[in-house]
């Protein structure tokens, strides 16, 4: 009897070591989740962009950077689906990114350190929003970092950023065609029109004044602007028709957002010198 129990409880043993066994060969190893399945997929992922482009909207420190595509419907609509193709393909998604390459798109936008920490922090916020988990979050926000060295460019004076002399006499070649051929405006210039050396000489006068308060060599040697305008009685309809003409030349070439809108903010610094003299 002693033997048989012995017998029974070696193979009651064998047999729980061969069923162990078994289920240990058959045993399903479920695949670790994607960051992408982790965040949602692109429903989630959406939600997230739209909430950080608008973080980006209000963020006073970089949206100059974003608002000639805040003013198109077509480019916003552009850029946030560029944005969640990138997030998506980056974290394993089926979505396919056809955009540039992040150093060509944000080449000669002189982005610096701040704007790209600005930048981080907008989507760390529009995360936090929809209660991301702190693994995904850091794992999102570590491959962003892993883009800075493709996007900060370092400080670079509005002058650089205009793209020096050359490009500057370029829009003011363009920008005095279009006030000759504006009839809001034209008629204060209709002297130096009929001269081609007063011409030449307004045309050296906005190109060196532009140069030198953008940050370049240039020296501007004309008179003050409550002086050069003194008697002219300009109104401030007048002046927003020169500002206009001179925002259709930046755009003409695609000066980018954030420079072009520095520019005009200096012009209309300098509103109260010209309106009502």
């Amino acid at each position: 009897m002693k033997k048989t129990m012995q017998l029974w409880g070696l193979f009651l043993m064998v047999g729980m070591l061969v069923f162990a066994s078994s289920c240990k060969k058959d045993e399903v190893v479920t695949p670790a989740k994607s960051l992408y399945e982790r965040l949602g997929g692109n429903a989630a992922i959406s939600a997230v962009i739209d909430q950080f482009v608008a973080n980006v909207a209000g963020d006073a420190r970089i949206n100059a950077f974003f608002a000639d595509a805040a003013a198109s419907p077509a480019r916003l609509t552009k850029l946030r689906n560029n944005l969640i193709n990138q997030v998506a393909a980056a974290t394993g998604g089926s979505e396919k990114y056809t955009g540039l390459d992040m150093k060509t798109s944000h080449k000669g936008m002189g982005i610096e350190d701040s704007h790209f920490t600005a930048l981080v922090e907008d989507l760390a916020l529009a995360l936090d929003k929809f209660k991301v988990p702190t693994a995904e979050k850091t794992e999102l926000l570590t491959a962003l970092a892993g883009l800075k060295a493709d996007i900060v460019e370092g400080p670079k004076s509005l002058y650089v950023r205009l793209g020096g002399n050359p490009a500057i006499t370029l829009v003011i070649d363009d920008f005095i065609g279009k006030v000759a051929a504006d009839t809001r405006i034209n008629a204060f210039f209709a002297a130096a029109a009929a001269s081609p050396a007063r011409l030449n000489k307004l045309k050296l006068n906005l190109v060196n004044q532009i140069g030198e308060a953008s940050g370049g060599p240039e020296k501007y040697t004309g008179l003050d602007m409550k002086s050069a305008h003194k008697g002219m009685k300009i109104t401030d309809a007048q002046f927003n028709a020169l500002v206009e003409d001179l925002q259709a030349s930046l755009v003409k070439f695609s000066v980018e957002s954030r420079t072009k809108i520095q520019l005009l903010g200096a012009l209309g610094g300098m509103r109260a010198d010209i309106v009502g003299q």
